[in-house]
């Protein structure tokens, strides 16, 4: 297996040779590559997975076995089959087939071994010409990027497996349009807005939206909480679960995708007092509709008479619901109440790397990405320190 050491802007990929007769090991083979500048972190660990793929089959000499009759239909047929079950979680599967149904008509009939990069681009531009068959309007750039994100996973996976020597996809798809700079949030007075409506709501609501509004922890995260997660003394919680209900599937509970998704986040002692008075609400209702006790394995939110969770979709809809009736901002939705969390912890003085704790990125990059725009007030302060010690 190769190893990839990074050496200031470039990396070192590693391949052991064993040992010779004496038992000595041999030298190993390496090469600096240096991946192209404009990937993203993830885009960036795929590439230098391939690269390192490739180096330690040239190191082998194993050569290629390739399959120059395998069309992309075929073998996307074969992935799904075989491939796509064991690595991808359900919810990214039933997008990818999305995607798959968009591309499939435009390239399918090509070898694999044919495809070129233009192939890809003409590809973009006629999904661009295309309308949603719901809104009318046309197809949005995230959808055309995720359509390309499908596309180099596949064609990844048929590298690696010996079909191709090298990833026609890559670098193909460049983002038309403008980049949204800023994040759906609301300011802390429509927060407060907020947080005044939902008070008027039943208890359930209530609890649900302000636990992400405290915490900044996802939808899904929020559904997946039982009562055992929940710390009183320490006033923590323990976000240990994610649920996810994909269409004409069954709810899915299922561990975080990353380490870092595994944490824990905390709460105020007012926030603490909403939650013992919703225990109390839960057993009430345990009683009434299982006639049972309420056990500390139950979920938080969870439907009647059933051991199940609430869906995320519960929530949003609710959400929708309860933004109207308020007169509220219907741009926001419950995942802005995610980014308003993490935009108020960060006006209030938070650091990034706590922040990105706090919301379960495995990166601290990745909390700079979304939320750059909440660092500008501090961009503004440290220059001014700057310059002001400095009498410039």
């Amino acid at each position: 297996m190769a190893s990839i050491r990074k050496r200031g802007n470039s990396y070192l990929i590693v391949v052991s040779t064993g040992y010779d007769f004496d038992g000595k090991r041999r030298k190993p083979q390496q090469k600096t590559v240096h991946p192209p500048e404009d990937l993203t972190p993830k885009a960036k660990e795929k590439w230098l997975e391939e690269e390192a793929a490739l180096f330690e089959r040239q190191c082998k000499n194993e050569p290629l076995k390739v399959d120059k009759s395998i069309t992309l239909a075929a073998y996307t047929e074969m992935w799904l089959r075989e491939i796509a079950p064991t690595k991808l979680a359900k919810s990214t599967l039933a997008r990818d087939k999305q995607d798959i149904d968009r591309f499939m008509p435009y390239l399918g009939g090509y070898k694999l071994t044919d495809l070129k990069p233009e192939h890809f681009r003409n590809l973009y531009a006629e999904l661009r010409k295309q309308k949603n068959s719901v809104t009318g309007k046309p197809l949005s750039e995230c959808t055309v990027e995720g359509v390309h994100a499908c596309l180099c996973g596949i064609l990844s996976d048929a590298m690696e497996g010996g079909f191709l020597s090298h990833n026609p996809a890559w670098r193909t798809y460049k983002y038309t349009g403008k980049k949204k700079k800023k994040q759906n949030v609301a300011d802390e007075e429509t927060t407060q807005k907020l947080i005044a409506a939902l008070e008027e709501e039943s208890i359930k609501y209530e609890t649900y939206f302000k636990l992400i509004i405290a915490t900044g922890m996802r939808r899904g995260e929020c559904c997946g909480l039982k009562w055992c997660d929940v710390n009183f003394n320490e006033k923590s919680i323990h976000i240990c679960r994610n649920v996810v209900k994909v269409t004409g599937e069954d709810i899915i509970v299922k561990e975080p995708k990353t380490t870092a998704g595994d944490r824990y986040v905390y709460f105020s002692a007012e926030m603490a007092s909403l939650l013992k008075e919703y225990r109390k609400f839960c057993q009430q209702e345990t009683k009434t509709y299982d006639e049972r006790e309420l056990i500390p394995d139950d979920y938080i939110f969870r439907r009647h008479g059933m051991e199940l969770p609430m869906t995320p979709s519960s929530f949003t809809w609710r959400f929708k619901l309860i933004l109207k009736k308020h007169g509220l901002p219907s741009t926001l939705n419950v995942h802005s109440l995610r980014h308003t969390a993490a935009s108020l912890m960060i006006a209030g003085g938070a650091d990034v790397a706590t922040v990105s704790g706090l919301l379960g990125h495995s990166q601290v990059s990745t909390t700079l990405d979304i939320y750059t725009h909440a660092f500008d007030d501090k961009k503004k302060a440290a220059s001014a320190v700057l310059q002001e010690s400095l009498d410039i």
